[in-house]
């Protein structure tokens, strides 16, 4: 398949942020508002996603799940087209992938560093600029990971709490009205949060990492809206614009035999941020979290992964939106939008269970598609709070789903994740509505 043929084909591998609402802005995938495509534009989509396959599993050997040395590429660039075409976006060009980079000089405890990114641009001037990293020097002496992003695109504020409770209505200039759990709005955001770690042990690393966000050009976006109940107005005391800035350490233990696609191995991580004045921060808050994953290869090439999650946030004064503890999204809890359920303080759980269908170490590079395809079940459940409220099992917002996944580097382990998820709790997309979710991206969840 050559890259001209390729071209032709349109696939669509969409952010969290690129779901449609009833007024024509791009927003998260969101039940009662999600339109399922027509059969022809599935049908290229998913014939977009064969053929991009094919042309990656043409490209290098399987590895060895048992832990013995492959060959491995120095460099390598995975990179794929994200265009569709909406008359709420109108015509929408990008790219998304993978680049790797293995700095190992002979030692093969090293693991391949990688950089994923997203860039995405519409006709309707709608921009998303995003990029992870997790890169190891030789013998993993030093470590960076971190987040860059750059956005032009609707949000939405649900509130404080652990209920989703927010009620408006929207009214438009026709004289329409819809009612609403959430405020729409629309802003620019940059985003810059590194860390630099030195390992101080075989699995354990320690050093010290920052947090940049500026969120500007702030614009609600219903022409009038009015509140339908008192506790609404809590909405107005949540601040959304403004630049924060925190510095302070991380310490992470892993043993994850694969940093992408894992199948054994523990993954525990500790933050600890600290955002003061002197850092040219609008607000000044501590948060504190701890985060543990745990993979178990059950059989074969299966995978169970479990993770849990804690954080902490403490101030005298107000937390803006974006630094809130916050539920939901195409990483975490899918099924929610992501800032559904969103408070000072958070508990989480999620678990997934992985099976492939493909196998390693197959003579011929034309193996039939279905042999690259896996399948997945997940659910998880998280619930926020502040000092004072009741914590209880029956408080977690509780969402489950399934999933295909691509195989598109089997060195790599490389994957597109195509997941449909299910919220639990009924009113969570307004009175009497259940979200879900519907997710198109480049590898797993956790």
């Amino acid at each position: 398949m050559d890259a001209k043929k390729l071209s032709k084909l349109t696939s669509f591998i969409a952010p969290d942020h690129l779901q449609k609402s009833k007024k024509g802005k791009t927003l998260c995938s969101l039940p009662h508002r999600y339109k399922k495509p027509d059969m022809h534009t599935r049908f290229l989509f998913i014939t977009g996603l064969w053929l991009a396959a094919n042309a990656a599993w043409g490209q290098s050997t399987a590895p060895d799940s048992l832990g013995r040395p492959q060959p491995r590429d120095y460099k390598r660039l995975d990179i794929f087209p994200a265009i569709s075409y909406s008359p709420e976006t109108k015509l929408t060009l990008g790219a998304i992938g993978f680049a790797y980079f293995d700095f190992r000089k002979g030692d093969s405890a090293t693991p391949i560093s990688y950089v994923d990114f997203l860039a995405v641009y519409t006709l309707n001037k709608q921009i998303l600029l995003e990029s992870r990293w997790e890169i190891f020097t030789h013998e993993r002496k030093w470590r960076t990971r971190g987040e860059l992003l750059l956005q032009r695109y609707p949000d939405r504020n649900y509130g404080i709490g652990n209920d989703a409770s927010v009620l408006l209505e929207e009214i438009d200039d026709d004289g329409s009205r819809d009612t609403l759990n959430y405020l729409n709005f629309n802003s620019n955001r940059i985003k810059f949060s590194p860390a630099v770690l030195r390992r101080v042990k075989r699995n354990w690393y320690i050093g010290l990492q920052s947090d940049l966000e500026y969120l500007f050009k702030y614009d609600e976006l219903p022409d009038q809206y009015h509140f339908l109940n008192a506790d609404s107005f809590r909405i107005t005391d949540v601040p959304v614009a403004g630049f924060r800035s925190g510095i302070g350490f991380q310490v992470l233990y892993d043993t994850r035999d694969n940093l992408i696609n894992p199948f054994r191995g523990t993954f525990i991580e500790f933050n600890d941020r600290h955002y003061v004045e002197w850092l040219g921060s609008d607000f000044t808050f501590s948060y504190f979290s701890l985060e543990a994953r745990q993979y178990f290869n059950t059989w074969s090439n299966h995978t169970l992964a479990l993770r849990g999650m804690a954080s902490l946030e403490y101030t005298k004064d107000a937390i803006p939106l974006r630094a809130l503890s916050r539920v939901g999204g195409h990483k975490f809890i899918r099924g929610y939008f992501r800032g559904t359920y969103q408070d000072y303080h958070m508990l989480a759980f999620e678990t997934e269970y992985r099976l492939p269908l493909w196998r390693e170490g197959q003579p011929s590079k034309l193996w039939q598609v279905w042999k690259r395809l896996g399948v997945v079940g997940f659910l998880g459940g998280a619930q926020v709070f502040r000092g004072g409220e009741r914590v209880a099992p029956d408080r977690f917002n509780l969402a489950a789903g399934g999933g295909l996944r691509i195989l598109l580097n089997p060195k790599s382990r490389s994957n597109i994740r195509i997941d449909y998820a299910v919220a639990f709790r009924d009113d969570s997309g307004g009175p009497g509505k259940r979200q879900s979710g519907f997710y198109f991206f480049l590898g797993e969840a956790f």
